[in-house]
């Protein structure tokens, strides 16, 4: 480690809880941590909890004496500790007198944890802090003691630094400063040049910065000031109150400094409800002169103002730079297409920093829309005119290239353009493509072949689309010159297709999963994506060419003919021997919901799957084409992960029109066995499903409905033994009820009621209904059991924690809302999730859900994925509020 990242490491804002959490102790001891210099050490446990003598409870004198902070002196290499008294004279904490000493001549250091945490080794002569207490604290202080010559800055001298961090320009551009302008730009960059002022005066410091940046004098100052009890910031500060100085010569070095030390540490620039003077005079210097500044720049469109901007953004990690205002990002959008300059240049990575600027985009609320319609406005590109997006797609080169078209193939998954109904996007009224594309994509000898190929083109009637050529794998016979003759002979020529589809148009790809691709594809992508596919097997193909051309010469010529090359890019299988959903599809599906007709949500298990790509050989008979169109949705559910407004009706729609021909499909059967896979798969498609609220049980089949209510009799509204070995047959009854010939869900929202009575039943062996309610909020139903609050923990961890027989509410967030206002700044969050009970038995967590009538048991199952996954959603972290949290409900 450098000089220089020595001190980088000292101001790491969470640096000492990491060194906290990594003292994993043996059982025989326990950690000391040092209160002036954080330099841990262990002792031997027994002693500790022993020989009090050796060290000292010093709690008693603290509370005594009201003391807020312990204050040390160090004279001629000893130290001792007081306290203030009330006269304002200070207490020797070891010998236990009081003196009259010089404020000036003390270090102040305040109480920050309990008082029962500070100890006094009597043979070291040093108050420390006990570890059990550290480990209860998740984040320190945000003063720290400050020795100019402790561990971390000893070495560090008043003297200009080198930073080496990563810049702004591109590699490309490093070799051109090299080559011709100055070969000590390396080692010897001025932008990365750090002036270190250090003082030699011993004493707290705070890790949070005065921030001073000065533009046009080049000035970037970050000062570290003494700590001072009470301080309010101030809009000027002094090289004498502080104990370090940074300068920086460039804004680069200054923001990558700031994020190794506060934002990539967990410092938000959004405030809290609770004041925090010291980080929100930062937070307001850094939005003023920072942000704003930047905001305020790019008014005037100069294209030193649009270098600035784009060279800021590339420094601030994107949880900052979330908070500019979207009308400064859209403009930045609109001036890079407006300068035709997105490449990457020898002084700035144009390139990677538009990258960059669509993902801070998106992570505003609701942006989504707004740029996909943006990508669709029409712009004129030398005589022609394209959309912005085929212009964007045009100029994204290498790796951008790939990032560009998932992040939009991502964007897509969740827009208005996965329906390819007409009257949703009227857009798509142009394209004549096939939805389900039978597409073929090999690789041999290094080369990609593939049955389509596709390019930007300009139709005359329909405008600018994507003109596709499609190898259909048959051939038909022309009259054509002969080899050896100017005649005209029969002559074998394949069939191609031509279509044209709009750039976001979906395409459903069958087989896709035993297709060689360069690019991951989905079963269901808009039309670019496999156009991007084509694209970079085409660079593929020229570096293969240009690294194997002899080789592949010789193998042509052994082969004999080129033409067996392209006959591998047919079909390796018949037509009828597609798949219409992949495996990993089908793995998806069995924890999906769809949509049927009735507008009830059903559950697609593997079973109806197989069954229905059975049928999917029927496709020519007149309910062939909405079984597809069904298998296409249920396709782009199980990719997309969201039952979106534009699936639930495409599920819907194809579902309906598959069960008007209920009795053609069953007709289809052609044996017994398939007879009642088609019976399963129907009735299926009419229930409801078990998707966060929705019921597994609701069903209109009579013996299941006579079934359950021969349970209602034998059990409802009566108190049973042995609660936990009869759980799984009476769990049906908490939330459904009989009515007339079908079994319905008494509410999809009230899963905190059910939790409830769940829990009842466990204690008490009674079983009652519960009441239908709207969502409840997690106090509220913490509330209920009067046992405390949730806790946050995973499911192991509730599993290894719980002891035999206690039981559990535990609550899986589902989704998380972000509120933010016109500034981007964050004024608001709402939470929703789902409540179900667990309870430990026989070393296992058994796990029940009340209101959908399902269960489980935590262990590597398919039917503990089918449950647990519509209990939460796995794409919140902790950090953002998701996972799991739990209450223990019993004694």
């Amino acid at each position: 480690m450098t000089d220089f990242e020595q001190i980088i490491e000292f101001l790491r804002l969470y640096r000492r809880s990491e060194e906290s959490a990594k003292n994993a102790l043996p059982p025989t001891e326990v950690l000391l941590t040092p209160l002036h210099d954080g330099n841990a050490y262990n002792v031997n446990k027994n002693i500790f909890e022993t020989d009090f003598n050796k060290y000292k409870r010093i709690f008693g004198l603290l509370n005594s004496h009201n003391a807020e902070a312990i204050y040390l002196l160090k004279t001629g290499g000893n130290n001792k500790y007081y306290v203030k008294t009330l006269t304002g004279k200070y207490f020797d904490l070891l010998e236990e007198t009081t003196e009259t000493i010089p404020d000036e001549w003390l270090i102040e250091f305040p109480i920050e944890f309990g008082t029962s945490s500070y100890i006094y080794d009597t043979v070291k002569n040093l108050v420390v802090i006990y570890s059990e207490s550290l480990r209860a604290v998740t984040i320190f202080p945000d003063n720290i003691y400050y020795d100019p010559n402790g561990k971390y800055l000893k070495h560090l001298e008043n003297d200009t630094y080198t930073y080496d961090y990563t810049d702004h320009v591109t590699t490309f551009g490093k070799i051109i400063k090299i080559l011709f302008d100055d070969e000590q730009y390396l080692w010897n960059n001025p932008e990365k040049k750090v002036q270190v002022l250090k003082s030699e005066k011993e004493g707290r410091m705070t890790l949070i910065p005065f921030l001073q940046i000065e533009y046009g004098l080049k000035n970037f100052i970050l000062k570290y000031r003494y700590y001072e009890k009470g301080y309010r910031p101030k809009f000027f500060l002094y090289d004498d109150e502080c104990s370090i100085i940074l300068k920086f010569t460039s804004i680069g070095g200054i923001l990558t400094f700031l994020d190794q030390t506060l934002f990539s540490e967990g410092f938000s620039l959004e405030k809290g409800d609770n004041s925090n003077p010291q980080r929100d005079s930062f937070r307001d210097q850094f939005m003023n002169q920072v942000i704003h500044k930047i905001e305020d720049s790019i008014k005037s469109k100069s294209t030193l103002a649009y270098y600035d901007a784009m060279k800021t953004l590339f420094y601030l990690p994107e949880s900052v730079a979330v908070m500019f205002n979207e009308d400064f990002l859209w403009k930045l959008m609109e001036m890079a297409v407006r300068r035709d300059s997105l490449t990457n240049k020898k002084d700035l990575a144009e390139e990677n920093i538009f990258i960059k600027l669509i993902k801070i985009i998106l992570q505003k609320e609701g942006q989504e829309v707004k740029l996909m319609n943006w990508f669709l406005e029409t712009i004129k590109d030398g005589d022609k005119n394209i959309s912005k997006f085929e212009f964007i797609y045009d100029r994204i080169n290498g790796e951008n290239f790939l990032e560009f078209a998932k992040l939009i193939s991502q964007i897509w998954k969740k827009s208005r353009f996965i329906y390819p109904d007409t009257e949703k996007n009227p857009e798509f009224a142009t394209t004549d493509g096939l939805l389900f594309l039978p597409y073929s994509s090999q690789k041999a000898f290094g080369f990609y072949f593939s049955n389509v190929s596709m390019s930007f083109d300009t139709h005359q009637q329909k405008g600018r689309l994507i003109k596709t050529l499609y190898d259909t794998g048959k051939t038909e016979i022309e009259m054509r010159p002969g080899l050896k003759t100017d005649n005209l002979v029969p002559t074998q020529v394949p069939i191609i297709d031509q279509f044209w589809y709009h750039p976001f148009y979906p395409i459903y790809l069958k087989d896709i999963e035993n297709q060689e691709t360069e690019m991951k594809l989905d079963s269901v992508v808009p039309a670019f994506m496999l156009k991007a596919n084509r694209d970079k097997q085409f660079w593929s193909n020229v570096i293969t060419s240009a690294e194997y051309v002899a080789d592949i010469l010789t193998t042509v010529s052994g082969v004999g003919n080129i033409g067996k090359f392209r006959y591998l890019a047919k079909f390796a299988a018949k037509a009828e021997k597609l798949r219409f959903v992949s495996k990993a599809g089908r793995a998806v599906a069995n924890v999906r919901k769809a949509v049927a007709a009735t507008a009830a949500v059903v559950e697609i298990t593997s079973g109806t799957v197989n069954t229905l790509l059975k049928l999917s050989g029927a496709r020519d008979a007149s309910w062939g084409k909405s079984l597809s169109e069904y298998l296409f949705w249920l396709e782009l559910l199980s990719l997309s992960g969201e039952l979106s407004v534009a699936i639930h009706n495409g599920l819907r729609k194809s579902a309906k029109e598959i069960l008007e021909h209920e009795d053609d499909i069953r007709k289809s059967a052609k044996n017994a066995d398939e007879a009642s896979e088609i019976d399963e798969a129907l009735e299926q498609m009419k229930h409801e499903g078990g998707s966060g609220g929705y019921s597994k049980v609701v069903t209109t089949n009579e013996k299941e409905v006579k079934a359950f209510e021969e349970l209602e009799k034998k059990f409802l509204n009566k108190t049973i033994e042995n609660p936990f070995e009869n759980v799984n047959e009476i769990l049906p009854l908490l939330n459904h009820i009989s009515l007339k010939s079908e079994i319905i869900q008494i509410s999809r929202t009230n899963c905190g009621n059910t939790a409830k009575v769940l829990v009842d039943f466990f204690k008490t062996g009674k079983i009652i209904r519960a009441e239908a309610s709207a969502m409840q909020d997690i106090t509220d139903v913490a509330t209920k059991f009067k046992k405390g609050n949730f806790i946050p923990a995973t499911l192991p961890r509730m599993k290894e924690i719980l002891e035999e027989g206690q039981i559990v509410v535990i609550y899986g967030v589902t989704k998380i809302q972000t509120y933010v206002n016109k500034k981007g700044i964050k004024i608001g969050q709402s939470i929703e999730g789902h409540y179900f009970v667990g309870i430990k038995k026989n070393n296992e967590l058994h796990l029940f859900d009340g209101q959908t009538g399902e269960d489980a048991i935590f262990k590597n199952t398919d039917k503990f994925a089918e449950f647990i996954g519509s209990k939460y959603n796995k794409r919140y972290t902790s950090k953002e509020g998701g996972g799991f949290s739990y209450i223990i409900v019993n004694d």
